[in-house]
């Protein structure tokens, strides 16, 4: 059966949206939302702050107009009780702009951290709900890094780079008008010197971000060799063999290249920049030679040539406040495209996702005629593959590296959904299952297994969360998988941390991980096991052990084992033998052996390789 819904998803994570202007409103309406949701109390208080100070600059300008007049008539018998109202409306409202700006800052502080929170927290709901397959496509680790980096700052400079415009716009308003009520051509010719510089911050912006998309593969990629110089799990192969200067040094190309590339991309701001503040710096001197004029030629007096210089420098002040909030809106807008379009995905995730009910303790799993590719690839990497398999039974897939035993049981545990075909669980089509459910009837293990940087207990715990604090049952799966003796011995036994990577922290070897792991997958006691690679890291007697002991730990519950070791699989119910992604045999040891095909040649070649050689003569 196609899968059109799981390719759709796919492309959503592909190309971002372009660019226009007219999803502006959008965006900022987006970004206002956003700050809300996430500091409701923040914001008001950002918002009255920034008006309050608004509207006490716009008073500065008519009060120092007084002022001024007052101080003039000083020496024509006015008293100077009469100055005395004036200077504290001065003082006072000089005292509300400084307050309004101090408390805006601090509650920008906490502001930015918890829309910071919220905005990351709906990236990473995104990402836990896209389908495994997508994890294969580079696009979207570009999208997902994109919309990470901006999802921690990128809303929060919107919503306040509105707030800013919002407060200039009052403070202009206010100041316009005594300028409008002074003389009108001044508000004229500071409106027409700031063209240029909205001009220049908008071309800069955009060459900020034409940077930064460029830049994300590389960044990845840069980012992936610092972890492999920098972390515990690639430090003991990068010194033996010898890899630490040949990687670093592909690491500091790649910083070097970024760094080019940002000197050129500065030098462009620079420009932009420096044309837009030289245009604006001799308009702004126009409008305060015009002032002069006006003042020698009589036609302002001295109070209100003093008022007029007042709001000319406030307005021009305020003015340069709209055109960096302008310009935070402007660049932020660009860069939070790629988070509401990553964000954006997930109500059509929530449609997408099936929801009906899986079978309780089913007896029949069904691959019916299933193939399936990645998106990467061209090749597929299963063909028309049919099996079933029944309650109770031990199952193994056998077969070369790269045959596709591993990616069936991705399938079969429900992470990877066919591109033809159908999986059935007792004649219920998966595709048609909550995914929640399918997971939750499933137990695996992978030979890539996580190794939790947590406690004992959270690692075997994991299997089935909701049942952490259930201690028998949780013992009860470390015995089974044979580490229990281990934990115990730990100095804080099943709640010492696992890791040295942290304070107080115990090491396991690998074999014990791997014990740790297949608590993991005992204790989540789900109708489906499998095993991939199981106990590549136990020693042969452990492993025996293990494999002799499979249908006593996994009773009346269904095992699917992947394993290179045939030894370990010779005594499965049925044996699946699979080569370039097709089921070419199939039956259980004695069946197989006689047939001499794949499964009789790879287990002798195995066999061999275990046997005495032959004494020299």
């Amino acid at each position: 059966m196609d899968q059109p819904d799981q390719i759709n998803l796919n492309e959503l994570f592909l190309y971002g949206r372009t660019r226009q202007l007219r999803r502006l409103p959008r965006l900022i309406k987006g970004a206002l939302q956003l700050a809300w949701q996430a500091a409701p109390r923040q914001f008001t208080l950002n918002a009255c702050f920034q008006l309050l100070g608004a509207v006490a600059l716009a008073g500065q300008v008519l009060v120092s107009q007084r002022l001024i007049a007052e101080l003039l008539d000083l020496g024509n018998g006015t008293e100077f009780a009469s100055v005395v109202p004036w200077l504290i409306g001065i003082a006072t409202l000089s005292s509300v702009v400084a307050f309004t700006g101090l408390a805006r800052v601090e509650q920008q502080y906490v502001m930015g951290d918890l829309v910071a929170r919220h905005a990351i927290g709906q990236v990473l709901e995104v990402a836990t709900a896209v389908d495994l397959i997508t994890f294969d496509s580079p696009q979207f680790h570009n999208r997902l890094l994109r919309a990470q980096v901006n999802a921690s700052s990128r809303p929060y400079q919107m919503a306040t780079g509105v707030l800013t415009m919002m407060s200039a716009l009052v403070t202009m308003g206010g100041i316009g008008v005594a300028l409008l009520l002074i003389e009108p051509i001044f508000l004229a010719a500071l409106l027409v010197a700031y063209v240029p510089a909205w001009v220049a911050t908008a071309k800069a912006s955009k060459a900020s971000y034409q940077f930064s998309v460029a830049q994300t593969e590389r960044d990845r990629r840069r980012s992936y060799l610092a972890d492999v110089l920098s972390k515990r799990e690639g430090a003991a192969e990068v010194r033996a063999f010898g890899l630490t200067s040949f990687l670093r040094d592909r690491h500091d190309a790649l910083y070097e290249t970024r760094i080019v590339e940002l000197k050129a991309m500065a030098a462009r701001r620079l420009r932009f920049g420096l044309l837009g503040a030289l245009a604006t710096a001799f308009l702004n001197a126009g409008a305060l030679a015009l002032l002069v004029w006006f003042i020698s030629s009589g036609r302002l007096d001295l109070a209100e040539a003093g008022a007029a210089a007042t709001a000319i420098l406030l307005f021009a002040q305020r003015l340069g406040a709209l055109a960096g909030g302008a310009t935070s809106l402007y660049e932020s807008s660009l860069f939070i495209e790629d988070f509401t379009s990553f964000v954006e995905a997930m109500p059509a995730l929530e449609q997408a996702r099936p929801t009906g009910d899986a079978p309780a303790g089913f007896d029949l799993i069904e691959v019916d005629h299933v193939s399936f590719s990645y998106p990467n690839r061209a090749e597929p990497v299963l063909v028309d593959v049919s099996i079933e398999v029944r309650r109770g039974e031990v199952v193994a897939l056998v077969g070369e590296n790269g045959s596709g035993k591993t990616t069936l049981a991705k399938l079969l545990a429900g992470l990877y959904a066919p591109s033809s075909g159908a999986i059935r669980w007792d004649g219920v089509d998966l595709s048609t299952v909550d995914p929640a459910q399918v997971s939750s009837n499933v137990g695996v293990i992978f030979q890539d297994y996580v190794r939790y940087l947590l406690s004992a207990r959270e690692n075997i715990g994991f299997g089935r969360h909701e049942r952490l604090s259930d201690e028998v049952a949780l013992r009860e799966a470390a015995l089974r998988a044979s580490a229990d003796g281990f934990l115990e011995k730990l100095p804080e036994g099943y709640d010492t941390q696992l890791g040295t990577e942290y304070w107080g922290g115990s090491d396991l070897s690998g074999g014990q991980w791997q014990r740790v792991a297949l608590a993991r997958a005992f204790f989540r006691d789900a109708p489906l096991l499998i095993l991939d690679e199981p106990t590549a890291s136990l020693d042969p007697r452990s492993e025996a052990d293990l494999f002799d002991r499979i249908h006593e730990l996994y009773q009346g519950r269904t095992v699917l084992l992947i394993s290179h070791r045939f030894s370990t699989v010779r005594a499965a119910d049925r044996i699946f033998v699979l080569e370039q992604g097709r089921v070419v045999e199939q039956g259980n040891h004695e069946q197989l052996m006689a047939r001499r095909g794949l499964y009789a040649e790879l287990f002798t070649l195995q066999a061999n390789a275990y046997a005495d050689p032959s004494p020299e003569v």
